[in-house]
């Protein structure tokens, strides 16, 4: 017995169709498959789901490639999370890799940038010092 006074909704107006009849953005040909422990970064990428985001990475690869492959630049623009979480190595080895040949960054990159370099660390707790007044408030930065 329930403490609320309901009545059962009534499905006598809901309409149906069978599934097979529907159109679908996903179906089984687009699941990712399963690599090997020894498998290429290439063949991970192929083994995603063709589905949302992923093709907009193989997109951007795609478009990456042809880039470079016609001598165009490759002008990546980034926020301070790409640094703070740790990404900057990533980001050298494109640059190396000629998959990277400038980066359009925000003032906070440069914040955790110059914070890592001189301290080794960076990304201070918004919630507890916004508050007291004191977020961003460190003399070096």
């Amino acid at each position: 017995m329930s403490i609320y006074d309901l009545e059962p909704l009534s499905l006598d107006k809901v309409s149906t169709y069978p599934l097979a009849s529907r159109p679908s953005k996903v179906t089984v040909e687009d699941f990712a498959t399963p690599v090997t422990e020894k498998a290429s970064l290439r063949h991970y990428l192929a083994s995603l789901p063709n589905i949302l985001a992923v093709q907009d990475l193989r997109e951007l690869a795609s478009r990456m490639r042809r880039a470079r492959t016609r001598g165009k630049p490759i002008i990546w623009g980034i926020g301070g999370h790409v640094i703070k979480t740790g990404l900057g190595p990533i980001m050298i080895d494109l640059m190396n890799r000629g998959l990277v040949s400038a980066i359009a960054a925000n003032g906070s990159v440069l914040v955790h940038d110059a914070e890592i370099a001189m301290v080794g660390s960076t990304s201070e707790d918004v919630d507890a010092t916004l508050g007291e007044g004191v977020f961003g408030g460190a003399e070096e930065t």
